[in-house]
């Protein structure tokens, strides 16, 4: 019979990785035995009892979306080019790309604004999250 008491054997079995390894060695420390007999102690305590590894969600059933509910990601959200300022780049070459901004469209991943030119197709990434999509309409 093991000196450690059950509810602390218990609240071992409990715990895993670093914080059962600190645990195991206070009550190493704290009832004078070695490490290799409170290991015994733990796993003989309850032979063929385990704690089930706890599952925070239920992965047996997958909800699947239907397309109706997906939002096609090539169409952009407009919105009044106005309302934002697009000349935080004083050089000469930011001025000429200023000038074929048409349009203010927010980035369909983050949703930070963004300036492009009325042509289409067109490809435009993203410069906060680097995201990258092709707009058609």
């Amino acid at each position: 019979m093991s000196p450690v008491p059950d509810h602390e054997l218990e609240a071992l079995r409990s715990l895993t990785g670093y914080d059962q390894t600190v645990e195991m060695d206070r009550l190493c420390r704290l009832y004078g035995i070695d490490e290799a007999t409170l290991r015994e102690a733990v796993t003989s305590g309850r032979p063929g009892v385990q704690t089930p590894p706890s599952q925070l969600w239920d992965t047996s059933y997958k909800d699947i979306p239907g397309l109706d509910e997906a939002s096609p990601v090539s169409v952009p959200t407009l919105v009044d080019k106005e309302r934002f300022r697009f000349e935080y780049d004083p050089t000469r070459e930011a001025a000429q790309r200023r000038e074929q901004v048409n349009q203010a469209i927010l980035c369909s991943a983050c949703g930070v604004p963004l300036g492009i030119p009325n042509i289409r197709p067109i490809k435009v990434t993203c410069p906060a999250c680097l995201f990258e999509t092709t707009y058609t309409h």
